[in-house]
């Protein structure tokens, strides 16, 4: 069995007739009906109905060729990707962000790459509290998005352009704090501080926090901090993305005390290692979130 003479096959029940899957080919029918009568008796059984005008499948036919069909998807797609990777693409990119960062944007810049490079395979990698970043210093990651600060550069030869902004807020459940209550920072302390683990990096630490002797509950990621602070186990900083519904639906407060920081504020950066040579689909990705800088809502 050849994919060839499967190629043949899948002509002839697309055409319905020898005479037109001859045309369609550019071959002579003779050539083709011997194609599947030798597939036959290497099988030993009949494929194709004969005895009506129109050619059909036997019964032992049409299950063949449901497998031909798979046979020739994958021979399609293991051609497709044979030239993909022949051109230098990458047969995988590493792609992490963090969860302060524009999501539309992402995945609208990820959608396109889908489409450019549908042979590339891509492990989107969602991570929080400088997770991202984590990851591409560890060499685990091709590119990361995520929240940005000067001191930063330190943690590495990094390159980076600015795509975003983002916003952490500080908020409650009504359940420990009505709406326009906190005043000040010595309120919150009755209550537990809701947070995210630290990442390894070196400067990030629990003296990140702006108050000291908290009582703190931690988890790893910032949809499980979501739901803990609704469940009002606490108050905590989140992204404002992240908790925009809750807010205007009264089932989350901002909490606004007036002599800690309340409001974050800053940069979202796409990032990579100076020291790695993108190839063409890591290029597109960065080029393409250049490109479609502010252009799209924080959500």
């Amino acid at each position: 069995m050849t994919l060839e003479q499967l190629r043949t096959l899948n002509h002839i029940v697309e055409c319905g007739s020898l005479k037109l899957a001859a045309e369609s080919l550019n071959k002579t029918q003779p050539a083709l009906s011997m194609a599947i009568k030798n597939l036959e008796a290497e099988y030993g059984f009949q494929i194709l109905n004969r005895q009506n005008y129109r050619l059909s499948l036997t019964q032992e036919g049409t299950l063949f060729y449901r497998k031909a069909q798979e046979l020739l998807l994958n021979a399609n797609q293991l051609q497709s990707m044979g030239k993909h990777l022949g051109k230098g693409n990458e047969p995988l990119i590493r792609f992490a962000y963090d969860l302060a960062s524009p999501h539309a944007l992402i995945f609208n810049v990820l959608k396109q790459c889908q489409r450019q490079y549908p042979e590339t395979e891509i492990h989107v990698l969602c991570k929080s509290r400088f997770g991202a970043l984590e990851l591409l210093q560890n060499s685990q990651a091709d590119l990361a998005v995520g929240p940005w600060w000067p001191t930063l550069h330190g943690v590495g030869d990094l390159d980076t352009v600015a795509i975003n902004h983002f916003k952490v807020l500080l908020v409650a459940s009504p359940e420990l704090f009505q709406l326009g209550e906190v005043t000040c920072a010595g309120q919150l302390k009755p209550q537990c501080h809701l947070t995210v683990e630290e990442s390894g990096l070196s400067f990030d630490s629990e003296n990140l926090m702006m108050m000291k002797g908290l009582r703190q509950w931690k988890t790893q990621d910032a949809h499980t901090l979501k739901k803990m602070l609704l469940g009002g186990l606490g108050w905590g900083f989140i992204p404002e993305h992240m908790v925009q519904d809750e807010l205007s639906q009264g089932v989350l407060v901002p909490l606004q005390p007036q002599d800690i920081e309340h409001t974050i504020n800053g940069e979202i950066r796409l990032i990579r290692r100076k020291e790695q040579t993108l190839g063409p689909v890591a290029t597109m990705l960065w080029e393409s979130f250049i490109a479609a800088n502010n252009k799209l809502p924080l959500s």
